[in-house]
């Protein structure tokens, strides 16, 4: 987010927006102006908060309406207490005093305000005063300084949308490191685990002098595929999967778990939960084929099918 130090925003628009009415105030009989006086004071009350309180770049929305009531009512009572007076120099701040004050809600985003406030200004002032008064009143002047607010308040804008869309980029971008190097620390740990199991068979069969016997073979089978099954079902081998697998080869099924990567946004509790109605499903089969496999970028997160040579249908066809 675009971040401005108050004392650099606000100091200069603050200077001029108290050295504005100073001519109202050498002007005589200023005490006797009282409407000119109270719109003094409805000037700096909404005008001082506006440019120096509330932290960050927005001010609440309550204040963002009370300065357009403020540049509705401020021109008005000028105009009528110059019309009370008989004398149209007084008040001469109103114009420019109002214009901050909009240019000052437009930077602090509330854009749409300050153009209401705006469209109210020159109303009032050229109804009042005529055409003429764009050049004589100072409006054109006004109109230039609330439209480079108005130009402020969208860049300010359009930075802290392109800051988040960083940010957000970011933050995805260290997530999925984050899950690459988990996913990658996982792997290893399991590739750990299974050649701890396989060291022991690898001597054996490294140490024969003769042909292993028929148990010994079924071992390395067996070996083989659990380190196969390590290698292509990656984040599906839970434990649980481990035992049903085991158990249908013990069987005879030929079993094949392939991980694609359906299921690697999902939580390990949400992971095991479909594993686990999996797991349930295949206690109906006792041969053939089982193919387990997490498919990416599907509707659903993993397909269970389970087949018997010669028959058509297939014993199961799960999707999770």
């Amino acid at each position: 987010m675009i971040s401005i130090r108050r004392w650099a925003a606000a100091g200069i628009p603050l200077v001029y927006l108290f050295y504005l009415p100073v001519q109202s105030f050498l002007l005589p009989n200023i005490f006797d102006r009282h409407l000119e006086l109270f719109a003094l004071l409805i000037y700096f009350c909404v005008g001082v908060p506006t440019l120096l309180f509330f932290n960050g770049i927005r001010i609440p929305l309550w204040l963002g309406f009370l300065n357009l009531a403020s540049a509705v009512v401020l021109p008005a009572l000028i105009i009528l207490q110059r019309q009370i007076s008989n004398d149209s120099h007084i008040g001469a701040w109103v114009v420019m005093g109002t214009a901050v004050l909009l240019t000052a809600t437009a930077v602090r985003q509330h854009p749409r305000l300050a153009i209401l406030g705006l469209i109210s200004l020159v109303a009032q002032i050229v109804i009042s005063y005529g055409p003429i008064s764009f050049i004589s009143a100072g409006l054109v002047g006004a109109i230039v300084f609330v439209l480079a607010g108005l130009g402020v308040s969208g860049g300010i804008r359009r930075a802290n949308l392109e800051a988040e869309n960083y940010l957000a980029q970011q933050t995805k971008a260290l997530a999925t490191i984050a899950a690459i190097e988990a996913a990658q620390d996982a792997r290893q740990e399991r590739l750990q685990a299974v050649l701890s199991q396989a060291i022991p068979m690898l001597k054996t069969i490294a140490s024969a002098t003769a042909p292993l016997d028929a148990k010994s073979r079924e071992e390395a089978k067996l070996l083989e595929l659990s380190l196969r099954d390590e290698m292509r079902g990656r984040g599906l081998m839970i434990p649980a999967l481990k035992s049903e697998v085991a158990r249908l080869r013990a069987l005879g099924v030929e079993v094949a778990v392939l991980d694609e990567g359906g299921m690697d946004e999902l939580t390990a509790e949400e992971r095991e939960v479909i594993l686990q109605r999996a797991i349930d499903a295949l206690q109906v089969v006792t041969q053939g084929r089982v193919t387990i496999r997490s498919p990416r970028n599907e509707s659903f997160r993993l397909t269970v099918v389970a087949t018997i040579p010669g028959q058509a249908a297939p014993v199961l066809n799960l999707r999770l």
